[in-house]
């Protein structure tokens, strides 16, 4: 009587089903990530007006941002006035006290350099819109308007 020889077999992995799985994972966790955007400065900004509005030079307060975070200030009264980044609060200062210098529009200028952190500008921008003063007859005065520049001059 002659014995069969017992085959070895070999060990496979079934196959057929990978290519479903794979695409179920991932579909999975497509689904279930969440992608955030960047959502930058939130900030209400008015519709564009084909109207020009002319202002006198003396109701313009302007100010420059360097790369560095120094601001160079000129208003009527400061004739370039340098301030370090540890002063920006003199921006809120000096804005009320043109304020209630001019009692009418004001216009706030704000250029920042390109290479500028966004925190500087962010930080100079919050300074002015913190600049209120409120008259003897109860009125309350800010920057009417804010004008926000890039600028390329270093």
């Amino acid at each position: 009587m002659e014995l069969r020889k017992k085959r070895k077999s070999t060990p496979n992995i079934p196959t057929a089903s990978m290519g479903d799985i794979a695409f179920l994972i991932i579909i999975f966790f497509m689904t279930s990530t969440v992608f955030t955007r960047e959502k930058g400065i939130k900030m209400l900004l008015p519709e564009k007006s084909r109207e020009i509005t002319k202002v006198k030079p003396e109701n313009v307060v302007s100010i420059l941002i360097n790369p560095e975070g120094a601001l160079k200030l000129k208003a009527p009264g400061y004739d370039g006035i340098d301030i370090s980044p540890q002063q920006y609060s003199e921006v809120k200062r000096i804005v009320e006290e043109k304020l209630l210098e001019r009692d009418t529009l004001l216009v706030v200028s704000l250029k920042t350099s390109r290479d500028a952190r966004y925190q500087a500008m962010i930080e100079v921008l919050d300074q002015i819109k913190l600049a209120r003063v409120v008259t003897q007859d109860g009125r309350e005065l800010r920057a009417n308007k804010i004008s926000l520049v890039p600028t390329s001059e270093e």
